[in-house]
């Protein structure tokens, strides 16, 4: 019995250990603050990866303005696209009621944008567009991992992940070397295949001893 609990006790820590780097390496989503303020952003280019949200808070208590922050992804000149964003005006402040409840249900102070699948990594430019007329630019750096984010720049938008990318996208990234989390899936995987032949080759022998021992 103890034959064939070994072989299977060292595969499974064998696995533990070739997969722990990997789940180590990977990004947690995060959510990623920049307020609005009255001589700009907290952040005018903030880094962020895959799946990550910003959430933009108005903290301009100072200037009386709204602010309304637009990105055309399209290039239309409208903000009503499947990927463009409209926050409305944000307030620095929304009156509450003795309940703490919005006196205005459409009085907002912040806006989020989560960067899910559909936004393939690049720069994304938008606006602050405030209420005295004046505009606010800054960019927003997406990153598919953390590979793309130690290179020099980012690539132009829609060069990497996304649900948008064509055929092209697909072969070139084939036809780049293994990151080394590859490297470590493919050890795994070929000691985890090396281990299971090692146990069923116990196990077949298995028979032969016990018959031996019997006509003893």
């Amino acid at each position: 019995m103890r034959r064939v609990f070994a072989p299977l006790l060292v595969f499974l820590l064998l696995t533990v250990v070739a997969y722990t780097p990997l789940q180590a390496s990977a990004h947690t989503a995060s959510a990623f603050t920049v307020l609005v303020k009255e001589d700009g952003f907290s952040q005018t280019a903030p880094e962020i990866f895959h799946n990550d949200s910003i959430i933009w808070y108005n903290t301009d208590n100072a200037s009386n303005l709204t602010h309304r922050l637009v990105h055309d992804h399209d290039g239309d000149g409208l903000y009503n696209g499947s990927l463009d964003w409209d926050s409305g005006e944000l307030h620095a402040y929304c009156e509450r009621d003795g309940n703490n409840t919005k006196v205005d249900d459409s009085c907002n102070t912040s806006f989020v944008i989560k960067f899910d699948i559909n936004w393939t990594e690049g720069d994304y430019a938008y606006q602050d567009l405030r209420s005295d007329g004046s505009v606010v630019n800054a960019t927003i750096r997406l990153f598919k991992d953390m590979d793309s984010h130690n290179a020099s720049t980012a690539p132009s938008i829609g060069s990497s992940f996304g649900v948008n990318d064509d055929a092209s996208d697909d072969s070139s990234e084939s036809a780049e070397a293994m990151t080394p989390e590859d490297v470590l899936l493919y050890i795994a995987m070929g000691t985890g295949g090396a281990a299971v032949l090692l146990l069923g080759l116990l196990v077949l022998r298995r028979p032969e001893n016990s018959d031996t021992s019997e006509s003893e």
